[in-house]
């Protein structure tokens, strides 16, 4: 039996074979399509088929997991649903109004994101539903019927339903998805009391009103592409990476894209948590630098850091303190800090001649000047590529031919003639100029979270990232650099790593020791049935199947939560616990905690966790003999040129090879760089370990 996990990314698409029986692992890289990104995810799967490549036997796959980036393009690109949105009477405004935040607090020029959805297609329902659950006005259905038709009459492909307090009572809500399914039978319909029962009608109301925009493109998607793989002869169901670094239904994916946004950054960071679990270091800063963008998520203690929300459509952020720029998306998402520094960002000149590089990409086409593929505009991975830090005669295990001299030609031109220096001593700037965006945001998920980097090691992914790793780790201060086997295909395995997970929320106002604990303990229950129903179809026994409880907590008068984890036995004892928890949690953050502040519990949330199996590897012989090397260069690190560099071959090397730096060592999907005063240990999972030199002594 054949396990797959197939990666979607702004370049390249990549694909993971595993054999559950014999535990080896195949891999295949293929080009993006940005038109439709499917295409590549068949074409891998051909490859995989191929008898002269993988000959993988597609009738004998149990599990076909994706990740994909479908969904945030959609918003990205403004190609969603034409949708629209039923509200309660006299709140009409909620997606203009949002929140009283200004992203851009210095641009005079800054204007907020135009609604997904048109002021027009929102209409306004008699009814209401107080802040207990109780009805005041009942539902107008004549009103409703009303609305329906104009939308029906304005071609809408979806339609979003949010009333006041239907977290706490869904009723009308519900009768009025019956309607619109009765009137309107092909258009896709969300409820705010099932896609985010939660308080705080923006946030309610713009995670439906996403969930909409999106559904409509993203099940179209999902149907054609499981549809296409059962015809390539694949015959597990197709399923899904969500946001929460969990795998999810291709159903329940279709029902809920706002689900799956982040699918693919969670994927790299869930595989990063597990390639440390087997050298036993459980805290992590994961780092994955693809094409496009670069983004670092956080493990701690094991346990990949989570946000309860996200924002999506305002590009990159480099700081938590910019909020409100975009589109609220109300779900589990793995904790990520994003910046536009990939390896096919792009330099230029601006208008003063200072060297600017990013945010925007290269992409897969044309891609890097070096890819003879029609780029005219230098990228990072050209400015690596001229500094031998990318072998040009081993890219790809040198099945890619790179253009050097075009691309040397070009950075003479463009960059290096203008500003009266060499191509070198350019490319390295671009290179320290990379990394210094990318230092931002490492201090991002760590510094600014109340983390010492110095108390974790960093794993690298992405075509781009152990290229860089090891620089950023040494300003950083951060000891050990693990790169895993195959790192620009983490993403991929990654997903053969993820088991099954499911985020249950509820909202429960209340302080903490003023609250009925018998009721909550209830609520708790509430939700575990619930979870338990779900986990039903997976048939997964009992053993491996997990409960983790939590609550979104504040201070009484704050407006801004913090997650903290419940203990199994909720009680009066356990009440002081609690509070202790969150006291430290805060204190954390912000540096200092409340003594005699009130605190309060705001959402209740479960989460269920079903665990798959591990992915096994299969371990390396060890090395009867030194490594040998496969070529030297002149190579450049932080701007110093280094005669004679070895470069080794990655598929060559054996458990027990040591690496002293400076070194360049190639690999079938990236390349990984040792700089001076650091050595490469290969262990025996195929990692290597790199260290400082006088720390491996």
């Amino acid at each position: 039996m054949y396990r797959l996990g197939v990666d979607v990314g702004g370049t390249f698409t990549d694909l993971v074979i595993q054999n559950s029986e014999t535990g080896l692992i195949q891999t295949v890289k293929v080009p993006s399509t940005p038109h439709d990104p499917s295409e590549a995810v068949l074409n891998a799967i051909r490859r995989a088929a191929d008898p002269k490549e993988c000959n993988t036997d597609l009738a004998q796959v149990s599990q076909l997991i994706h990740s994909t980036t479908v969904a945030s393009n959609t918003v990205l690109q403004g190609v969603g649903a034409r949708t629209g949105l039923l509200v309660t009477e006299g709140f009409r405004d909620l997606l203009e109004i949002r929140r009283h935040k200004r992203y851009a607090l210095f641009d005079a020029k800054y204007k907020k994101l135009k609604p997904l959805i048109d002021r027009r297609l929102t209409i306004g329902i008699p009814e209401r539903i107080d802040a207990q659950g109780a009805v005041i006005t009942p539902l107008d259905e004549q009103a409703v019927r009303k609305a329906v038709a104009f939308l029906g009459e304005e071609k809408v492909e979806a339609i979003a339903i949010c009333f006041l307090f239907s977290f706490l009572n869904g009723t009308h809500e519900q009768r009025v998805a019956e309607i619109v399914r009765e009137m309107l039978p092909d258009v896709f319909v969300s409820v705010s009391s099932v896609v985010y029962p939660q308080y705080r009608e923006y946030e309610r109301t713009s995670t439906t009103a996403v969930n909409c925009y999106l559904g409509p493109r993203v099940s179209r998607y999902i149907d054609r592409l499981s549809s296409e793989a059962r015809k390539l002869g694949v015959a597990a169901p197709l399923q899904l990476m969500q946001s929460n670094g969990g795998v999810i239904a291709a159903r329940e994916a279709s029902l809920f894209p706002s689900r799956i946004v982040e699918s693919g950054p969670a994927a790299g960071v869930i595989a990063a948590a597990y390639f440390g679990s087997l050298v036993g270091r459980n805290n992590i800063m994961a780092f994955d630098m693809g094409g496009t963008t670069a983004k670092a998520g956080l493990i701690e203690n094991g346990e990949v850091r989570l946000s309860s929300g996200q924002e999506i459509g305002t590009g990159v952020n480099m700081s938590r303190l910019l909020q409100g720029g975009g589109y609220f998306v109300g779900a589990a998402t793995v904790d990520l800090a994003e910046v536009g520094a990939g390896g096919g960002s792009i330099v230029k000149l601006d208008a003063g001649n200072v060297l600017k590089v990013g945010p925007e990409s290269a992409g897969a086409v044309p891609g890097p000047i070096c890819y003879g593929h029609g780029g005219e505009r230098v990228t990072i991975t050209d400015a690596n590529v001229l500094l031998n830090r990318i072998p040009a005669d081993h890219f790809l295990g040198g099945h890619m031919k790179l253009d050097v001299a075009r691309a040397r030609a070009v950075v003479k031109d463009t960059l290096a003639g203008p500003l009266g220096t060499s191509v070198e001593d350019v490319c390295a700037a671009i290179v320290e100029i990379a990394n210094a965006n990318m230092l931002k945001m490492l201090r991002i998920v760590s510094v600014e979270q109340g983390y010492d980097p110095q108390e974790f090691c960093l794993i690298p992914s992405g075509g781009s990232g152990p290229v860089h790793a090891v620089e950023l780790a040494e300003e950083l201060g951060i000891r050990e650099v693990i790169v895993p086997p195959a790192p620009g295909l983490l993403s991929s395995q990654g997903l053969l790593s993820a088991d099954v997970r499911y985020d249950f929320r509820r909202t429960y106002v209340a302080s903490v020791g003023k609250a009925e604990m018998a009721e909550l303990a209830a609520l708790v229950g509430e939700l575990r049935r619930e979870g338990e129903a779900t986990l039903n179809e997976y048939r997964l026994p009992a053993d491996r199947i997990e409960f983790v409880m939590a609550a979104d907590m504040r201070y009484r008068g704050q407006a801004y939560e913090l997650r903290v984890t419940l203990p199994e036995k909720l009680d009066e004892s356990a009440t002081d616990g609690i509070i202790e928890s969150f006291h430290q949690a805060h204190e954390r953050l912000y540096g200092r905690r409340h003594h005699g502040g009130e605190v309060q519990f705001v959402n209740i949330s479960l989460t269920v966790i079903g665990r798959v199996r591990a992915v096994r590897h299969p371990e390396l012989p060890k090395a009867t003999g030194d490594a040998t090397p496969i070529g030297r260069h002149r190579t450049w690190f932080r701007g110093k040129a280094y005669d004679n560099c070895a470069t080794y071959d990655r598929d060559a090397l054996r458990a027990g090879h040591r690496l002293p730096g400076p070194t360049v060592i190639a690999g079938q999907d990236s390349t990984v760089i040792v700089p001076p005063d650091w050595v490469a240990l290969c262990d025996e999972f195929g990692n290597l370990r790199i260290t400082p030199e006088a720390a491996a002594k």
